[in-house]
C-alpha cells in the first residue's frame, strides 16, 4: 500500500468509526454499532468537527444532533478541553455554537459562551469549510454561509434534516448521559463514572483524566462523599482516594447481574483523539519529508504517543517496531501498527 492509499484508508476508517459513534448516540444515516466504550461526547464532538471537514454530511447530522441533544452537552468541560487546541479548531467550535445560537432560543442560551470563543486569526477571503480527501479546497459556493463566513469558513448556505433522535442513556456506550440525568451535568456525574470504571481515584488523578479542574473535582468529591455512597481512604503517603461499591452502584443502574454483566470499559478519549489527529498530522506531513531519517522520526514519534495512551486505556495493540528497523522501512510499519490500531479490540475482565 502507497503512502497516498494508506492516507485515504486512515481517513476513511476515521470517518466510518465516527458515523459508528455518531450513530449510537443518534445521528441519522449511519450503522448502528454498541461499543463496549463509554463514549465521550465532549472530545468527540472536538476530534469530530475537525476530522468531518472530509466528510460534509456527517458534519452537517452532528449539528442536527446538537440541536436536538445539545442540552447534554458540558459546556465548561467543552471549553477546557477545547483550551489546549490549536486556533483553527477553535475557530471552527466557534462557528459551529454561533450556528447553533441561530437555531433556538435554547440553543441560544446553551452555546453562546463558545460562539466567541475566537475569532482571531481568519483568513481575509475566507478558507474552504469542507476538504476533498485529496486536501484539495471545494470551489467557493455561490451563496455562502453567513454565520460561517463570520469566522473565515465559507461554504454553502443549508439547513438542518433534524433526523436526529434523542439519546438512548441507557446503553452501556452512553451512560454518560444517564449519569447527567441523575446528578446534572458537571463534575458530579463525571467523578462518578469514574469510579464506576476505576478501583479509585486521587482529586487530581480524576480531574486529569475526566478534564475537569482539580479543585471542580475535589469539591464534588468532597460532597458526595458526605452521602456515605462514596467512600474514602488513605493510600500512599497519606493521600485521600475516593472509591465506591461498584456492585452496588451497578445493580441500582440497572445492571441485573453484576458479575456477568459487561460493564462498560473508560477510555481516555481526550488523549485517544489527540493521538490520533497527531497521526493524521503526521501523514499529511510525512510525504514532503525528504529525509528517510525525518521521516522516521516523526513516525516512531507518533507511534510511541498513541501506544502509550491506548496501553493505558486497557486496549490490546502489538509491540512497536524496534529501533533496529532502517529508516526506509518506519512507512511500512507505522502502516502495519495504524491498521491494527484501527481495528483494536478492548481486553476486560469482565
Amino acid at each position: 500500500m502507497s503512502q497516498h492509499e494508506y492516507r485515504w484508508f486512515f481517513l476513511d476508517s476515521i470517518l466510518d468509526f465516527l458515523w459508528r459513534q455518531w450513530s449510537s448516540l443518534g445521528v441519522a444515516g449511519g450503522a448502528y454499532s454498541e461499543d463496549n466504550w463509554v463514549i465521550d461526547p465532549e472530545a468527540l464532538t472536538i476530534f469530530s468537527i475537525q476530522m468531518t471537514r472530509y466528510e460534509p454530511r456527517l458534519f452537517d447530522e452532528i449539528l442536527d444532533w446538537l440541536v436536538i441533544n445539545g442540552r447534554w452537552i458540558d459546556i465548561q468541560r467543552l471549553r477546557g478541553i477545547l483550551k489546549s487546541k490549536e486556533a483553527n479548531t477553535q475557530r471552527l467550535m466557534s462557528s459551529v455554537s454561533s450556528f447553533l445560537c441561530n437555531e433556538s432560543l435554547s440553543c441560544r442560551r446553551k452555546w453562546q459562551a463558545l460562539s466567541i470563543f475566537k475569532k482571531l486569526e481568519i483568513v481575509p477571503d475566507g478558507e474552504a469549510l469542507f476538504i476533498s480527501k485529496e486536501n484539495i479546497s471545494l470551489p467557493k459556493p455561490l451563496k455562502q454561509s453567513g454565520i460561517f463566513k463570520e469566522y473565515g469558513f465559507m461554504r454553502e448556505e443549508f439547513s438542518l434534516r433534524k433526523m436526529s433522535k434523542p439519546v438512548i442513556a441507557a446503553t452501556n456506550s452512553n451512560i454518560r448521559f444517564l449519569l447527567r440525568s441523575l446528578f446534572g451535568i458537571g463534575s458530579r456525574s463525571e467523578c462518578v463514572l469514574y469510579l464506576l470504571t476505576h478501583e479509585a481515584g486521587h482529586p487530581a488523578e480524576v480531574a486529569g483524566a475526566v478534564g475537569i479542574s482539580v479543585r471542580g473535582v475535589q469539591d464534588a468529591l468532597i460532597e458526595l462523599a458526605q452521602s456515605g455512597l462514596i467512600l474514602t481512604r488513605i493510600r500512599g503517603k497519606r493521600k485521600i482516594e475516593y472509591w465506591l461499591s461498584q456492585k452496588r452502584w451497578w445493580e441500582f443502574l440497572a445492571v441485573d447481574n453484576y458479575n456477568e454483566a459487561k460493564l462498560p470499559v473508560w477510555l481516555d478519549w481526550i488523549a485517544l483523539f489527540s493521538a490520533l489527529k497527531s497521526a493524521w498530522d503526521v501523514l499529511n506531513q510525512v510525504a514532503t519529508l525528504k529525509s528517510d531519517y525525518m521521516r522516521s522520526s516523526k513516525l516512531r514519534e507518533t507511534m510511541e504517543t498513541i501506544s502509550n495512551v491506548f496501553a493505558r486505556s486497557g486496549l490490546d495493540l502489538p509491540a512497536i517496531p524496534g529501533s533496529d528497523i532502517k529508516p526506509d522501512y518506519y512507512e511500512k510499519e507505522f502502516e502495519s501498527f495504524m491498521s491494527k490500531v484501527l481495528g483494536a479490540s478492548i481486553e476486560t475482565d469482565r
